[in-house]
């Protein structure tokens, strides 16, 4: 194809290698639109296609974000309630959903499939362009809010799937110290408002306004189309030129975000933040700096300061970091670099402090930096941090997500403003341009340009507030109860009316035409043979070795598995806190710092990890293992097992300053976590009722997060028992016997991992050992977890194991089922949650859970009443085998080399063999109706075993304090 070439309405404007990605890119633009496309020619058959938007936000109200959900609520050509979810049931896709940015609306899809790869792209393009949801205002309704009420003499309730999820997600002081940042840096921009919707403005959205936002910006002379992989491109241009931009003329989206004028001086804001009404609120304040550092087309600027940040900020050694820990300013340094924007900006943030402490935050960061640029940063620190990102950029792995959708998400961050798309993923000249400026002041000029002169900067102090929570609900209440007074007895009926319509909507059944207008797959498109796991068992002077042939570009990926069964469970706290202090302190012969810069100078990364698993065959077995992962290029092998070595057998717990500095850090990330990840401490705790190796896990969890803090109020009277202890545990842990190595690379390789690796094992201390004695209490505590929450968390689970039922590859199916089904129905689409899960462990776990939930007793109703959907489940061939597809995209995705190797290896120590893993595939393929309802019984029995866990608001779990054993404040 030659430039300037016209091809089914397509212009050829560039075509350029990226040979750091090995692709090829034709930049294109539609002659009659205007509309933008960038294909990448590669060989990869992990296809992507994406269609984009620039929806900059004009106030609170969540348009942007409530679009996003309705267009895939029903189309022209797919006149479903459901289409979304009809693919995710049906389809083979590797990644299938829509995302909303605080500038634009990204909707992607993969696969490796070619016919599911263009059904997912037309499914797709129909609901952006003909969405369902200008005509059917009970989508707006279900998507983003409506008042809720059955009976006239019922209060008002506001209700929604967005409102809900921006009820959970600016329930974190995380978020909302973003959402303030935002706020206070870009003040006359769209990016002072929230995409996502605030829901104290998302009832403000009328249904105008909502339609109105979606003709402005669904054009396609406001869209970005972007494919990716091995395809024909000229029979895809085509395809989109016929089936749906032709049918537009050009117009002038004015979508375009103007700059923000720089400040004059600095800004300050202090706000509050909810917590538990039981929360001490001393040393809880958030301190944040933030500056805006340039523009997104400043690429090499960009590249800069995202070292310069690592090298100042994310490493143990990082001079910034360093400064502001030694100043006890709070419990943790956390800081980003966000370049995903029109005005990159640096944030810093002392998590765990004191409002009063907010002056010396920012004298400590002034007086470091100027002394930074006055005597030179530390060229080998400048050269880690630029090791690191070189490991990185050429690792390319992405884990589960397809490649083609980071390098989408990568080059909007310059496309979407009218710059280079493709500037981003070059990074070869860059990285030699910055390694030749170390030496040259560089970096200190940026320091003193981009941060010490930089007037365009905010503090925030966000401060606790128990009482917060309550004068929002309080403020809610009474503003439910002012409209609700304004309405006459007519008006209420009819909002109770549009609540029985949009019920009704939601219980009717999809007819069988519209549901075949869903182009399907069948079970014949997918193999029958299970994925072969390269994994060959050998030894090394006696040790296992779980090798993995895989080509991973010279890069070594390794994992050193220490059996930790001989450790007594009296010491469990101990051998958790060793995973965080691990690697983070001194030893014999380097202080931290230095450890630190040799592992970014030498490595692509250490990380520790103590876990426990029950094997296959053995149901209430626990197999605890102290794992370290790590990675490096095949030549630093050697001095990978160096620092490896000094770790594991010369770690030092006597310097008191900072193991507790390391404590403390913990605290602050475990109580980060607890509200961002919510259902995850509530599915841990839940399991813990059930499982040994769950309850081994679990004491990692919130019990550790009790002994921190017991730990840290005592922490002076303890240390020495503490070193001591920690110390002892030591070579315990890590010693010869309890080794094996999981190890992935090319098999022209190994001989270099054995002569690195023999070393290291011959300096491991030997040690006894035997098995320590465990006793885990398993018991239904019914445990209600409090918090500032505004939504819930709520799970039901049990060991049908236990119960005596075994596993088959139809329960896979069933969570495709209930999740996109029963659920979605029962919980996400009428309750107003966010979502619902389900889970079958082989171990013998059945778990159901919902996210971002506004209810609580109804949503245990549900997952009760599951057993009574089962029993009469009957839908046509047709939907089973869409089930069952679905279930197959989960089973196949597609994974690394690394990946590869890891899953080998963990089957390995789990026990499941190939033919078990074949087992359980035909058993899926296999699937019928007669399966599912085959499971009723065992779902039935599992739900009267009523172990229950709700992670939630204090004052609504309080409110239902008869379902629970206990009331448990997870933050006291």
């Amino acid at each position: 194809m030659e430039l300037q070439e016209l091809k089914h309405g397509f212009r050829l404007l560039e075509k350029k290698e990226i040979a750091e990605i090995d692709a090829t890119a034709y930049t294109f633009s539609h002659e009659k639109t205007g509309a933008r496309l960038l294909y990448l020619a590669t060989e990869d058959d992990n296809k992507v296609f994406s269609i984009s938007f620039r929806t900059p936000p004009e106030d609170d109200t969540g348009a942007a974000h409530i679009v996003e959900h309705s267009v895939l609520c029903g189309s022209r050509k797919y006149p479903l309630k459901e289409p979304f979810v009809e693919l995710v049931k049906g389809s083979l896709n590797t990644f299938l959903n829509a995302m909303t940015f605080p500038d634009k609306t990204m909707y992607p899809v993969a696969s490796r499939n070619d016919k599911d790869f263009k059904n997912l792209m037309d499914v797709y393009l129909d609901a952006v362009f003909y969405p369902a949801m200008r005509e059917q205002k009970e989508i707006l309704m279900q998507e983003g809010w409506r008042y809720e009420i059955e009976h006239p003499e019922e209060p008002l309730r506001y209700s929604g799937v967005v409102f809900n999820e921006m009820k959970g997600a600016l329930s974190s002081p995380e978020d909302l110290l973003e959402n303030h940042t935002m706020r206070m840096l870009f003040p006359d921009t769209p990016y002072a408002k929230e995409s996502g919707g605030n829901p104290d403005a998302i009832p403000a959205l009328t249904y105008e306004d909502f339609t109105a936002f979606h003709s402005r910006y669904y054009h396609p002379s406001n869209s970005y189309i972007f494919l990716y992989g091995a395809m024909d491109i000229e029979e895809r241009l085509a395809y989109l030129d016929r089936e749906y931009l032709s049918a537009f003329d050009a117009i002038e989206p004015n979508s375009a975000i103007a700059y923000q004028p720089a400040f004059s001086a600095p800004k300050q804001l202090e706000e509050v933040y909810p917590i538990g009404e039981e929360e001490e609120p001393a040393g809880k304040t958030f301190l944040s700096l933030s500056m805006v550092t340039g523009r997104t087309g400043e690429t090499e600027t960009n590249l800069a300061m995202s070292v310069l940040t690592h090298t100042l900020l994310q490493t143990e050694a990082a001079p910034l970091r360093k400064a502001l820990v030694d100043a006890e300013l709070g419990m943790d340094v956390v800081s980003v670099y966000e370049d995903g924007i029109q005005e990159p900006y640096l944030s810093i943030t002392i998590p765990g402090s004191d409002p009063e402490k907010a002056d010396r935050f920012c004298e400590v960061v002034e007086t470091t930096l100027k002394k930074i640029t006055a005597e030179g940063l530390d060229a080998s620190l400048l050269e880690a941090s630029l090791n690191v990102l070189e490991f990185k950029l050429r690792e390319a792995d992405f884990g589960t997500y397809p490649k083609g959708l980071i390098y989408n998400i990568k080059l909007m961050g310059t496309w979407l403003y009218d710059g280079d798309p493709t500037v981003n993923l070059f990074y070869e000249d860059l990285l030699a341009k910055l390694r030749e400026e170390i030496q040259t002041g560089y970096f200190e000029k940026l320091i003193e340009e981009k941060i010490l002169k930089n007037n365009h900067r905010v503090r925030i102090t966000l401060k606790p507030d128990r009482q917060y929570a309550n004068r929002k609900a309080k403020a809610l209440e009474e503003e439910l109860a002012a409209v609700k007074s304004r309405l006459s007895a007519a008006e209420v009926e009819e909002i109770i009316e549009l609540n029985r319509a949009l019920k009704k909507r939601q219980q009717e059944e999809e007819t069988p035409e519209a549901l075949a207008t869903i182009p399907l797959l069948s079970r014949s498109d997918i193999k029958r043979e299970v994925e072969k796991l390269p994994l060959d068992v050998r030894a090394l002077d006696g040790n296992k070795v779980l090798f993995s042939d895989e080509a991973t570009h010279k890069i070594a990926y390794l994992t050193l598995y220490f059996g930790v069964k001989h450790i007594a469970q009296e010491e469990l706290p101990y051998l958790y806190l060793i995973e965080e202090l691990i690697g983070a302190v001194h030893t014999k012969e380097s202080d931290y710092g230095t450890l630190s810069k040799r592992m970014n100078l030498h490595t692509g990364g250490i990380k520790y990890d103590l876990t426990a698993n029950t094997r296959s065959d053995e149901p209430t077995s626990f197999w605890p293992f102290f794992k370290i992962k790590a990675k490096a290029l095949v030549g630093k092998l050697p001095q990978l097992f160096e620092l490896l070595t000094e770790i594991l057998t010369e770690s030092r717990f006597d310097d008191k300053k900072r193991v507790k500095e390391l404590v403390v850090q913990a605290i602050s990330s475990i109580e980060m976590s607890m509200l961002r990840s919510s259902q995850q401490v509530m599915a841990g705790r839940l399991a813990s009722y059930i499982l040994p190796s769950a309850a081994y896990n679990e004491a990692g969890g919130l019990p550790f997060y009790k002994f921190l803090k017991e730990l840290n109020e005592n922490f002076d009277s303890r240390f020495d028992e503490l070193r001591d202890k920690l110390t002892n545990l030591l070579p315990l842990i890590f010693h010869q016997e309890n080794l094996m190595y999981g190890v992935t690379l090319r098999e022209k390789y190994y001989e270099s991992f054995l002569r690195a690796a023999k070393p290291f094992q011959e300096a491991l201390p030997s040690a006894d050992y035997r098995e320590a004695a465990y006793h885990f209490p398993l018991e239904a505590k019914n445990e209600g977890l409090t918090s500032s929450s505004r939504v819930q968390y709520v799970g039901k689970a049990a060991n049908y194991r236990k119960l005596g039922y075994t596993y088959t590859g139809s329960m896979r199916v069933l969570e495709t089922i209930l999740r996109y089904d029963y659920f979605w129905t029962k919980i996400r689409v009428q309750g107003g949650a966010y979502g619902a899960f389900t889970q079958f462990t082989k171990s013998g776990i059945l778990l159901f859970g919902s996210y971002r939930d506004p209810n609580l007793t109804e949503t245990l109703q549900t997952f009760d009443a599951t057993s009574d959907y089962l029993k009469t489940f009957d839908v046509s061939e047709r939907e089973m085998d869409k089930f069952v597809i679905g279930t197959m995209s989960g089973v196949d995705m597609p994974l690394t080399p690394q990946m590869r190797g890891a899953r080998a290896q963990e089957s390995y120590l789990l026990g499941v063999t190939e033919e078990e893993r074949q087992k359980t595939r035909d058993e899926i393929l296999a699937a019928c109706q007669a399966d599912i309802r085959a499971l009723a019984p065992l779902v039935e029995d599992s739900m009267a075993e009523n172990n229950m866990c709700v992670f939630g608001n204090e004052v609504v779990l309080k409110e239902h304090a008869e379902l629970f054993g206990t009331l448990v404040p997870v933050m006291s």
